[in-house]
C-alpha cells in the first residue's frame, strides 16, 4: 500500500512528541465521499495553468499539502499538491517539491475529493476526519521502528458495514479526537515521477523507483499536461515503465497519480471482516 504523511504527524515524530512504539496509534477506515473539516468534495476544476479547484468553504490554507483523488476529466489534478492562491471557495495546485504550476488536461466537473494533509488546523487531528469513519477504529499492536520505518501487526476490522472505503487513516490515539494527531493516509495509490525527459513518441519512460506495481492499461496524467498509457505491467522497484507512443513530451520532474496493483482499495463493506495487510516492502506502513 501507498501512504502520505500528514505534516503534523511528521513534525511530531521529528520533535519527539510522537513515539511510534510506546504510544497508542489507531487505524480507521475512511469514506472520503463524506465531507469533514479535512475532507472536502470538489465542485469543479479548470483546464488551466495552474489548475484551480473549486470546493465550497474548503478552509484550506496556502502551503497545505492536499491529496486530490477520484477527479475525472481533468485527471491531471489527481495526486499530492501544495495549496496556493487560496480563496474562500477555490485554491490552486502547485508542485510541493518545485513550486511549479500544475497543468490541466480538461475541465473537471463535480467529482472526487480533496484531503488536507496539513499543516494547517484543518488537517492536523482526527477530529478533522472522524466524520468519514466506516465501522470502528482499531488500535495497532506490535509496533516496531527500524531505520526510520514504522511497522505493526496486520489489522482486522470485524463485521464492517457502511459506505465504500477509499482510504485508511493512521493516527496517534489519545482517546480524544481533537488531540489525536494524524500520522498517515493510506489510499492504495502512488506518485510516479518522470526521472528524465521523455520525448514525444517515446515508448518507455524513466521514472523514480516505483513504490508499488501499476496495472497494464493505466493512463498516467502528468503534471506538465502530457499523458502516457502503460502497455505492460510495471512492478514495484521498476525505474522504467513501458507505454504506448506518447503524444507529447513529458518533462523531467513531472508527476502523475497512479493506482497500485493489488492495493485492495477502494473496497465496499458487505458485513464481513476487512483485513488490512501492511506493505511487506521497504516502506512498511510509512517511512520518515
Amino acid at each position: 500500500m501507498a501512504d502520505s504523511m500528514f505534516e503534523k504527524g511528521r513534525e511530531g515524530f521529528l520533535a519527539g512528541t510522537l513515539d511510534w512504539d510506546s504510544q497508542t496509534f489507531s487505524v480507521a477506515l475512511m469514506d472520503l465521499d463524506t465531507a469533514d473539516v479535512g475532507v472536502k468534495q470538489i465542485g469543479s476544476s479548470t483546464n488551466a495553468t495552474p489548475i484551480v479547484v473549486t470546493s465550497t468553504s474548503h478552509g484550506f490554507a496556502n502551503g497545505d499539502l492536499v491529496v486530490i483523488t477520484g477527479h475525472t476529466t481533468n485527471t491531471a489534478a489527481n495526486g499530492v499538491w501544495a495549496v496556493a492562491g487560496q480563496a474562500a471557495n477555490t485554491f490552486q495546485l502547485t508542485d510541493p517539491i518545485t513550486g511549479g504550476n500544475s497543468v490541466g488536461n480538461g475541465v473537471g466537473g463535480a467529482t472526487g475529493r480533496a484531503v488536507n494533509l496539513g499543516p494547517s488546523a484543518s488537517g492536523d487531528n482526527w477530529d478533522d476526519f472522524d466524520g468519514t469513519l466506516v465501522g470502528a477504529k482499531v488500535n495497532l499492536t506490535s509496533p516496531t521502528v527500524t531505520n526510520g520505518v514504522a511497522d505493526a501487526a496486520d489489522v482486522t476490522f470485524t463485521s464492517v458495514t457502511g459506505a465504500t472505503v477509499e482510504a485508511v487513516a493512521v493516527f496517534r490515539d489519545t482517546g480524544t479526537p481533537s488531540s489525536s494527531v494524524m500520522a498517515a493516509l493510506i489510499d492504495g495509490r502512488q506518485i510516479v515521477t518522470c526521472a528524465a525527459q521523455a520525448a514525444s513518441s517515446s515508448t518507455s519512460i524513466a521514472v523514480e523507483r516505483l513504490r508499488g506495481g501499476i496495472p497494464n492499461g493505466t493512463v498516467l496524467a502528468f503534471s506538465n499536461g502530457a499523458s502516457a498509457t502503460l502497455s505492460a505491467l510495471a512492478n514495484a522497484g521498476d525505474r522504467t515503465i513501458t507505454v504506448t507512443s506518447t503524444a507529447a513530451t513529458i518533462t523531467a520532474g513531472s508527476r502523475a497519480d497512479s493506482p497500485i496493483t493489488g492495493s485492495g482499495l477502494p473496497v465496499t463493506p458487505n458485513g464481513g471482516n476487512i483485513t488490512l495487510t501492511f506493505d511487506s516492502g521497504v516502506n512498511r506502513i510509512f517511512k520518515l
